[in-house]
């Protein structure tokens, strides 16, 4: 996670979040609170923003200190946490360009002020002025002056999510409930700077907001404010909290609000907390899609950083050196590992994680292999017996195949050959759904060559389709990635990596690229597989996938196969979800119905959660009842699924005029090779 939002109230938290994509949920045993997780587009199309969401149950400053605290304690690798929600606007009638109205968007780009942090003297409390502009995320800030230019021109990015026909949350309310008093008496507004062009939108304005434990109903006091800061633009209660933690963790801040009321007594209600909350989010959402993707803080072992990692490869790596059984001999390792390096002093081989740091602070060689990834793939070979060896293992292989040095860390561990070929060239598909509109979504291609590699980008990605445009936008993938593809003569393989709720579509029968004004289904000329996309970006259950996985990779095949709960057996949902969770031979479940259909998506989400990485189902609702029997055949030989599910797919095309209920027009496998992640620079989520 790189980005933080703090939220106040339900409806504000409810608005940042309607505004992600891809979320989820996360709690943190060692943190009560609970957390939204989602992604957000960068400028960089293949790196989103990996963006954490938080409510407090309290607002205030000291609240707000305290939860920025466990955030960023929970995610140490967040870099700017912003502060989105309401707040009371400082009106100016008499001054029309800087006169704040109800439902407009205050940036506070120049600053905060916290009232609360006063100088008394000669009997007056007087704020002592702007605090912690310094910590403004810079990032954020070029991107708000960005927008700003572009306001110029009557683009505003942040106006296409702020539209009633994507969210009922983009509903104003009425014009005339925007009211302003004077001494409680109604005045009218001015006349709004901007022209036209503006009708039925807010504006944005850009300056400090003034925060502190004060609820602001005192229209005497607010003015009073303003007066003496002509740039303050609203008045709420947690941004300097935020400012002061974040600068406690040498992080940055920034704040966006909507303008909920005019903080004073007189017309203060709840009737634009929900447009103003959403107004903030939507320009939360165009502010990021506007700002270069973060870089994830190092983490540290033993106090020393390791820049050769990213953020999430080095929660990853901390998190396995600390289920290393004690005993290990450090220093064979070493020597099996790294013969060619002097061997250091005895304390940096008291232990693993004391090596690990010695070797990141060092070169990778000429293949671009890292000495620090080495000796974790020997480690991992040293703890064969023990389930953290493969998974120590599998990290390195990863790291290396992100170095493109694959190859080179196979024959430093001296195991060429032993582990199972890389694929032929490979498409993955990545598909995220839209976080307002169900009928659209993001797709973003991949290429990924033999040797294991991680993936890289194809270029013209990506693209924003309506689902029913997918089939058109993958057959121009395919395309692209032939024109990639003209030096090999293996085998190619395209991987579908899906939201659960879109796993059922047939994508296996999407047209490919007209050739000689023929189209053939993609299953006929490639291996056609789907992914979870949820499950890829999960790391909780990396451990128990990874550990089903190598029954697919043993020769001759040691895992056994699952069927699903509503087949044969009188058995519940639930007694059949046990005995999958507590068996870690289950490699392959056979669903008994479709994700589409109730039943066959809690089977499916059972199967994901205890890390089953080989699903197969057939597509129909309502089957014939013999229509298991293809499956039987199938699963006779579960790790050649992938070449026998295109063979099946042959048949059923070829037969289509006699057999058109033939089994292999309706079969889908989930294909999952945990150690092929879309984890790589960008793809973190």
């Amino acid at each position: 996670m790189t980005i933080g939002i703090l939220t106040a109230l339900p409806c504000e938290a409810n608005a940042v979040v309607s505004l992600l994509d891809d979320v989820g949920n996360f709690h943190d045993p060692q943190d009560q609170n609970h957390y939204w997780l989602g992604t957000v587009p960068s400028t960089d199309p293949a790196r989103p923003h990996a963006v954490t969401v938080l409510m407090m149950s309290r607002d205030g400053t000291r609240s707000a200190a305290y939860y920025c605290a466990n955030m960023l304690r929970t995610f140490p690798g967040i870099q700017v946490v912003i502060m989105a929600g309401i707040a009371g606007g400082m009106p100016r009638p008499r001054t029309p360009e800087r006169h704040v109205r109800l439902g407009d968007i205050v940036v506070a780009a120049d600053g905060i002020i916290d009232i609360s942090h006063v100088r008394r003297e000669r009997g007056r409390a007087e704020p002592r002025g702007r605090q912690a502009a310094g910590l403004i995320s810079q990032r954020l800030l070029r991107a708000a002056r960005e927008l700003q230019l572009e306001d110029l021109r009557d683009v505003r990015r942040w106006a296409h999510y702020l539209n009633p026909e994507r969210s009922p949350l983009a509903v104003r309310p009425p014009a005339d409930t925007d009211v302003l008093y004077v001494r409680d008496i109604r005045v009218p507004h001015p006349d709004r700077p901007g022209g036209p062009s503006l009708d039925g939108l807010p504006r944005v304005h850009h300056g400090v907001i003034g925060s502190g434990d004060v609820l602001m109903r005192d229209e005497d006091a607010r003015d009073e404010l303003a007066e003496r800061f002509p740039d303050m633009l609203a008045i709420e209660m947690e941004g300097s909290g935020i400012a002061a933690s974040t600068a406690a963790e040498d992080r940055a801040w920034f704040m966006v609000r909507g303008v909920a009321d005019y903080a004073e007594a007189s017309g203060k209600n709840d009737l634009w907390h929900p447009f103003a909350s959403y107004a903030a989010a939507c320009y939360v959402r165009a502010l990021l899609e506007r700002t270069p993707a973060l870089a994830g803080q190092a983490m540290r072992l033993g106090g020393r950083a390791l820049p050769v990692l990213a953020a999430a490869e080095q929660v990853e790596l901390e998190a396995l050196l600390q289920r290393i059984p004690s005993g290990v001999d450090v220093q064979a390792v070493w020597q099996a590992a790294v013969p060619e390096l002097p061997r250091p002093s005895p304390e940096m081989l008291a232990t693993p994680a004391a090596a690990i740091e010695y070797l990141t602070g060092l070169n990778a060689d000429a293949a671009g292999l890292h000495p620090a990834v080495v000796f974790v793939g020997r480690l991992g070979q040293a703890l064969v017996a023990d389930p953290v060896g493969a998974e120590l293992l599998a990290w390195a292989e990863a790291r290396a195949a992100a170095a493109r040095a694959g190859a080179a860390l196979q024959d430093r561990l001296g195991v060429p050959g032993e582990r199972p070929p890389g694929p032929g060239p490979v498409l993955l598909v990545d598909i995220m759904a839209d976080g307002i509109d169900r009928e659209s979504c993001r797709i973003v291609p991949y290429l990924q060559d033999g040797d294991r590699s991680l993936p890289r980008p194809v270029p013209g990605g990506p693209a924003d389709v309506p689902v029913s445009g997918l089939e058109d936008a993958a057959r121009e993938l395919v395309a692209e990635a032939e024109r990639m593809w003209t030096r090999s003569d293996e085998p190619a393989s395209i991987e579908f990596v899906m939201p659960l709720r879109l796993l059922n579509l047939p994508v296996q029968w999407f047209s490919g690229p007209r050739l000689f004004d023929r189209a053939d289904p993609l299953c006929l000329e490639y291996t056609v597989t789907v992914r979870s996309r949820e499950r890829m970006h999960e790391t909780r259950v990396r451990r128990s996938w990874g550990n089903r996985w190598r029954q697919i990779d043993a020769k001759p095949f040691t895992g056994r196969v699952l069927w699903g709960a509503g087949r044969g057996d009188d058995q519940t949902l639930e007694t059949w979800a046990g005995r999958l969770r507590a068996d870690d031979r289950y490699a392959v479940v056979v669903l008994s119905e479709p994700p589409d259909s109730p039943w066959g998506r809690h089977e499916l989400h059972a199967a994901l959660v205890a890390g089953v990485p080989v699903i197969l189902w057939d597509q129909r609702l309502s089957r014939p009842p013999d229509g298991t029997h293809g499956l039987d055949r199938l699963i006779a030989e579960p790790p050649e699924l992938p070449g026998n599910t295109r063979r099946v797919r042959i048949e059923a095309h070829l037969a289509a005029a006699t057999q058109p209920e033939h089994f292999g027009r309706w079969v889908a496998l989930l294909w999952d090779d945990p150690r092929r992640l879309l984890t790589g620079p960008g793809a973190e989520s």
